[in-house]
């Protein structure tokens, strides 16, 4: 334990960062008779989406993760230095979307099609918004492009209309699905979170809040600076490490969510970065005053 706080943060949420890109590299494929390797054995759902439905679950989940880490990793950089306040916020919205992204496609008591479907859902969710760009364009390229992403739209809808999947076309700014509505981020934070109720998703709209620029965001900086100027207090940003901690927790929580998950659906040996996610909830706890009871199994 140092006499700087916020170090103290930065070190061990820049090591258990570190231990989840290792992770990563040390494993390149969900384990052999892990739950994933299982429900991809023949691709028993491949069709006109595609030839393999249930592997491409592990591409989905290995790109969210990793896209946590380095969200993690800029987080810890920034408390060590102990600047660029309000970007804390914005890179904690970004890892917990990441790490619900990924577990909810790693959850458990859910069927091998079921996870298909949220999985062809992340699909239809990339491929429209990438139109809702490229038909800002009449470049020949972009048109050959949007051609391409309504035939793959064209093909999930099909084959999800062939087993039986409702199929809800986009709709403005809203991307098609299949099945239910794909829970938003903020609902899915919320469950990763779930010890304490609505945490996850107060902690969403507060993220949110800081990353949009919004006033209410902001103004959670602001703290009294000397003497009344003019009848008025004068202000300035500022916050503690023990402020950071708690209100950065549930990022923390969703991010050790994410390698329970991971373990259970892949079967990865999570042994060095569970010890490191159990030293850096011990720091982070410790100086949020707040009591921590472990990873949560979705």
């Amino acid at each position: 334990m140092s006499s700087d706080a916020f170090a103290d943060l930065g070190l061990r949420l820049g090591h258990f960062a570190l231990a989840l890109r290792e992770l990563h590299n040390a494993n390149k494929r969900p384990a052999p008779g892990s739950i994933a390797e299982r429900e991809a054995r023949g691709e028993p759902y491949a069709d006109e989406w595609g030839k393999h439905p249930s592997r491409d679950i592990f591409a989905t989940i290995v790109l969210t993760s990793w896209s946590c880490a380095d969200h993690l990793t800029g987080i810890a950089i920034l408390l060590q230095a102990k600047r660029c306040i309000p970007s804390l916020f914005t890179l904690a919205r970004g890892a917990a979307e990441a790490a619900v992204t990924a577990c909810y496609l790693c959850e458990a008591g859910i069927d091998p099609l079921e996870r298909v479907r949220r999985n062809m859902n992340c699909h239809l969710d990339g491929l429209c918004q990438d139109l809702n760009m490229l038909r800002k364009f009449s470049h020949p390229g972009a048109q050959a492009r949007i051609d391409q992403h309504e035939k793959q739209i064209e093909a999930v809808k099909q084959t999800a209309l062939k087993r039986d999947i409702a199929f809800k076309p986009a709709s403005r700014h809203l991307s098609a699905y299949i099945g239910d509505k794909p829970k938003s981020a903020m609902e899915l934070m919320n469950e990763c979170a779930a010890r304490t109720p609505r945490i996850g998703a107060l902690s969403y709209q507060m993220f949110s809040g800081v990353a949009h620029a919004k006033l209410h965001g902001l103004s959670r900086f602001l703290v009294p600076n000397g003497e009344p100027l003019l009848g008025s207090q004068d202000v300035e940003m500022n916050i503690t490490a023990g402020e950071v901690a708690q209100q950065l927790f549930a990022t923390m929580v969703c991010a050790s969510t994410l390698v329970n998950q991971m373990q259970y659906f892949l079967g990865w040996d999570t042994g060095q970065l569970d010890a490191a996610a159990t030293r850096m909830h011990a720091t982070w706890s410790r100086i949020a005053g707040v009591p921590y009871d472990g990873p949560i199994l979705r």
